[in-house]
């Protein structure tokens, strides 16, 4: 087996430039995204069920967190030591976790052992036991976590602003539940969120590896077949219209005080997502290159990072960032990251910089999406986005053809300084 743990991490062949993306339906009409290559006997799968978190119970915050943390503790016939020893012993490697809008799967195996290895994920999605002895060993371990990061001052600052952020918007909880909704889920809770959000309507596949088309459609069907339909109009989330502006200021002893900070944003497919992602490349995106690193860390050693992306939720899209600070210079760095916001709105990129942005993106996305895994989830996030099969060919265009008028008109209406809402953890006041 340790040859194959080792083929893991070996990268594939392909040129994502060339990727032969194929949708496959299989006889009980479940769709998936597929590349073939069998340059390496590895199958990699990625997984979504829309809708996440925001579909936890009100007051269990956390559900669709407990759910993902027991899937691979028993199932079917297997214990929870049972199943892992025969994951281990098929080199089968299988993670869940919930984000805020999505329930997500990575699944990879060996080739070798793919019917084996699809029959146990198909065992954890349809007949996970949910025993109570898993239950409450899995309710420590989120209690846990969860007061761990209350006492880590950039996770709190994080939690605290996406508290207040999103307002009334269900984006307000936090995915892994509060001390007090944790104690409050019941196995009987488990059970509901698994059967109204694991459906065929809910599902997103992406799939890259040694494995046919013909082959994969046999597969689909044993491991997703007999999850229940569903109805993609139960899974709408909620359009977030209203986020919170200004300033929070939270008081905790700490020789830094960490900054989050945010607005409104664009959604993935909006046309001027790439224009709004290479100007946030150019102000906070870019690292080093940065226009906040230069002026904040290079030029006043104010900061040791400081960082801005895009982020595009289900609902609606965001910009978000964050930095941290000794507690006496945070006022000065908020004005500097108030002018560079200020600027970069009326002003914009100049050629230069929009030329590097651009070299930057084209050429990180062929590099960085080289293995089985990396582009079955590409395969899954475009579907997530709805932006075509056709994507692949047409990503380095729309790129390419982005000109400097266009991209700095977008800054005048994407980068909203007024609107930008800070959350202030620290002792600096």
């Amino acid at each position: 087996m340790i040859i194959y743990f080792f083929l893991f991490f070996f990268l594939s062949s392909i040129n994502l430039m060339a990727l032969e993306v194929e949708e496959i339906v299989s006889e009980k009409n479940i769709k998936a995204w597929i590349v073939e290559d069998n340059s390496v006997p590895i199958i990699s799968m990625s997984v979504t069920f829309k809708g996440g978190a925001y579909f936890d119970p009100l007051g269990k915050d956390g559900t669709a967190t407990f759910v993902a943390a027991l899937l691979d503790e028993g199932a079917g016939n297997f214990s929870s030591k049972k199943f892992k020893d025969e994951m281990n012993e098929l080199g089968m490697k299988l993670n869940f976790r919930s984000s805020k809008d999505e329930f997500s799967i990575s699944f990879q195996t060996i080739s070798e052992n793919k019917k084996k290895s699809f029959k146990l994920l198909r065992s954890a999605l349809i007949e996970p036991r949910f025993d109570s002895e898993e239950i409450e060993k899995i309710r420590n371990q989120i209690i846990s976590s969860i007061k761990i990061k209350e006492s880590n001052i950039q996770s709190f600052s994080t939690q605290q602003f996406e508290k207040s952020f999103y307002l009334d918007h269900k984006f307000s909880r936090n995915v892994e539940g509060s001390l007090k909704s944790i104690k409050n889920i019941e196995k009987i809770d488990l059970e509901e969120y698994k059967k109204k959000n694991f459906t065929k309507s809910n599902l997103i596949i992406g799939i890259s590896g040694d494995v046919s088309k013909s082959e994969m459609k046999e597969q689909l069907d044993l491991t997703f077949g007999d999850l229940p339909e569903g109805d993609q109009k139960n899974f709408y989330i909620k359009e977030i219209k209203r986020l919170r502006t200004g300033e929070m200021k939270i008081k905790k002893k700490s020789p830094q005080t960490s900054v989050i900070f945010g607005h409104s944003g664009l959604d993935r497919n909006d046309k001027k997502y790439f224009a709004a992602r290479i100007a946030n490349y150019v102000l906070g995106g870019g690292g080093f290159q940065s226009k906040l690193y230069k002026k904040i860390r290079e030029e006043n050693g104010l900061v040791y990072s400081i960082y801005s992306y895009l982020l595009p939720n289900a609902g609606g899209g965001i910009i978000l960032g964050g930095f941290q600070t000794k507690n006496e210079n945070v006022d000065t760095t908020l004005n500097l990251l108030k002018k560079e916001w200020s600027k970069i709105r009326e002003k914009g990129i100049t050629q230069e910089e929009l030329d590097n942005a651009k070299s930057y993106f084209i050429g990180s996305f062929s590099r960085s999406f080289s293995s089985t895994k990396s582009i079955a989830t590409l395969l899954n996030t475009v579907q997530t986005y709805k932006l075509g099969i056709d994507y692949f060919s047409k990503r380095s265009k729309i790129i390419q053809d982005l000109n400097l008028l266009f991209v700095n008109d977008v800054c005048k209406n994407f980068f909203k300084p007024n609107e930008l809402f800070f959350t202030i953890v620290g002792d600096s006041f």
